[in-house]
């Protein structure tokens, strides 16, 4: 960790960020205005405690009741009540601001998350600084709080220090040099606990992936027919012995530090007792005046600590602080490169010009030089053994992802000119991963507040899963996955797959996309889907990906990957009569599936 990283240049910065963030949002600026009066207000009642106990004594030792003593004591005894009729009220206010105020920095915070770069994404060490920086949305009030607890203690330590210094300014540099003995060892103690922290929030990582396969049904059945749960159950025992470690060695810091700041509190009070002592009985203090020094001094270690602490506090949230600004402020690259509007139609025309790309961190080209063109009238299928560029290729024409080298036209112009957003709506895709949500069958395909019936009805039941609807017990409304509802139904692969079709279908953009989404699926019910795919898209542009070969005759043009690049084009007739790479594949997978299965006799 750089040593700069707890200096009060950085705890100033990451505070001021902080701050700002809260002062950005109404429910902030209604919290901070609030706490800073609520301070201002409170800063008196610690005065109060401190000297109204020793006036009472010093009214008392006068032998009778006066209209002081009565106006002492009800001060004293009203002030606790005040006291906390004040942090009720406000604090009853506080809270529900702060619910509401955490709730939209987590808004803010996923807005940028969703809104990041594909390729960052990817990327563990990002995943690992945005699961610290995801923690660190509860340090936003809790700055505004440590903030006004300085000022408070900092007006009572005013307030209390000037009553210590009439009776000897040395005990100020007394309390002084043991506070900053204690402090070193706090500021030592939050750069541990930083430290263990970052090991914390990447062994919480594995305990959520084992965690998730051991919780989630999805997994139940291989964990028990292949007796796996002991093996993942071992690595989830491990992996939470070393966060006990953590925490372990945590405590043992603590622990330390706690014990210095006894063995300097021991100190301090032998001396200030003594001194005091010899005050009463050789400088003729009075014991009234003595119990207010008592507790001054007792306020003036607490105000003292309270700011030290306060700083430290803030020090050791700057940490945390510093990895949130870290994160939030990752470049938004694709959101920020063009705000032309594109438009796509028959006549349009999408041309890779020597296209090359390899994935961050990587030497490896996984497409090379390579020129395609997809048209706006037709269907392109691409085909090639797994590892070829194919899903590669898909990601750059979407823009995941930006090309290494040459690039990428819509119409002559660089994809890359193009709002972002407005861009990624020209396609609607059904990737080899699509995803099932944890909402009902209709929200699953709709994807949005937005319901039309008749859109609805016409997808579901060209996709054919009109059927499956009329056997689920609350019909569209029923939830996918057990997780939420016990009535929830699990999607069978081919069910997934015709929510997924339905779901692009319903969303309707220019360009549809089926990158391998039946590769678990026999070839004749991927055969099945593609035919009944292409029949709801007669009229569009599509973009057909396999590494079987049972979708080619639906599409105008096959583009042939090989080692990243396009190693043939043409028709299936025209690919097929040229005896190469395609000619190949074909006759071998229709060879696999003709042939009689090997007698074992």
């Amino acid at each position: 960790m750089k040593k700069d990283m707890q200096s009060v240049k950085s705890t100033w910065v990451s505070t001021k960020y902080m701050l700002s963030i809260v002062w950005g949002k109404m429910n902030g600026k209604k919290y901070i205005t609030l706490s800073a009066l609520r301070s201002l207000i409170l800063a008196a009642f610690p005065v109060i405690y401190t000297v109204f106990p020793g006036f009472i004594i010093n009214e008392i030792m006068n032998g009778k009741i006066t209209n002081k003593l009565i106006i002492y004591v009800g001060i004293l005894v009203l002030a606790p009540v005040l006291d906390s009729a004040i942090n009720i009220l406000t604090g009853r206010y506080l809270k529900r601001v702060s619910l509401n105020f955490d709730t939209q920095l987590e808004t803010l915070f996923y807005q940028h998350t969703m809104s990041m770069d594909y390729e960052n994404l990817e990327n563990p060490e990002l995943q690992e600084l945005k699961g610290r920086a995801g923690e660190t949305i509860s340090e936003a009030l809790s700055i505004v709080d440590k903030v006004f607890s300085l000022i408070y203690n900092i007006i009572t330590f005013l307030s209390i220090s000037t009553i210590i210094f009439s009776l000897n300014p040395i005990l100020i540099i007394i309390i002084c040099i043991f506070m900053y003995i204690n402090s070193k060892a706090t500021k030592w103690l939050n750069a541990e606990n930083y430290k263990n922290w970052e090991i914390f929030t990447k062994l919480s990582r594995y305990k959520w992936g084992y965690s998730y396969m051991l919780d989630n049904f999805h997994y139940a059945k291989e964990l028990r027919l292949f007796n796996f749960k002991d093996y993942i159950l071992n690595k989830f025992t491990a992996n939470e012995e070393k966060i006990n470690d953590v925490h372990f060695k945590d405590h043992v810091n603590q622990s330390k530090v706690s014990f210095l700041a006894s063995a300097t509190n021991f100190i301090q009070d032998i001396a200030v007792y003594c001194y005091l002592i010899y005050c009463v009985i050789y400088r003729g203090l009075s014991v009234g005046t003595m119990t207010i020094y008592i507790s001054s001094i007792e306020k003036f270690k607490g105000a003292l600590s309270a700011i030290v602490n306060s700083y430290l506090a803030l020090t050791g949230s700057s940490l945390k602080i510093q990895e949130f600004i870290k994160f939030m402020e990752i470049p938004l690259v694709q959101y920020t490169t063009g705000d032309k509007i594109p438009f796509f139609d028959k006549d349009s025309v999408i041309e890779f010009k020597n296209v090359s790309f390899k994935y961050p961190g990587s030497d490896r080209f996984v497409i090379k030089n390579l020129n395609i063109t997809l048209r706006g009238d037709e269907k392109l299928c691409i085909v090639g053994q797994n590892g070829a560029g194919k899903s590669t290729f898909i990601k750059l024409l979407v823009r995941l992802y930006f090309p290494t080298e040459g690039e990428i036209l819509l119409n002559n112009v660089n994809i890359n000119e193009y709002d972002y957003e407005k861009y990624q709506r020209l396609f609607a895709p059904v990737f080899q991963d699509f995803c099932t949500y944890t909402l009902t069958l209709k929200e699953n395909i709709i994807l949005s507040d937005e319901y039309d019936s008749e859109k609805f009805k016409k997808v579901t039941g060209d996709s054919g899963i009109d059927g499956l609807i009329g056997k689920l017990p609350k019909g569209i409304d029923t939830q996918v996955d057990k997780w939420i509802d016990e009535e929830g139904f699990e999607p069978s692969g081919g069910e997934g797959q015709r929510i997924a079709i339905a779901r692009a279908c319903y969303h309707n953009g220019e360009i549809f996309m089926l990158d391998e989404p039946t590769a678990a699926l026999d070839p004749m019910a991927e055969y099945e889907i593609y035919t009944q795919f292409s029949n709801m898209i007669t009229d569009k542009c599509a973009v057909l990906i396999t590494h079987r070969l049972s979708a080619v005759q639906l599409a105008d043009k096959v583009a042939v990957f090989d080692d990243g690049r396009v190693a043939e084009y043409g028709t299936h007739a025209e690919l097929y009569a040229k005896g190469g790479i395609y000619t190949e594949m074909f006759d071998k997978q229709a060879q696999f599936y003709r042939d009689e299965p090997k007698s074992d006799n």
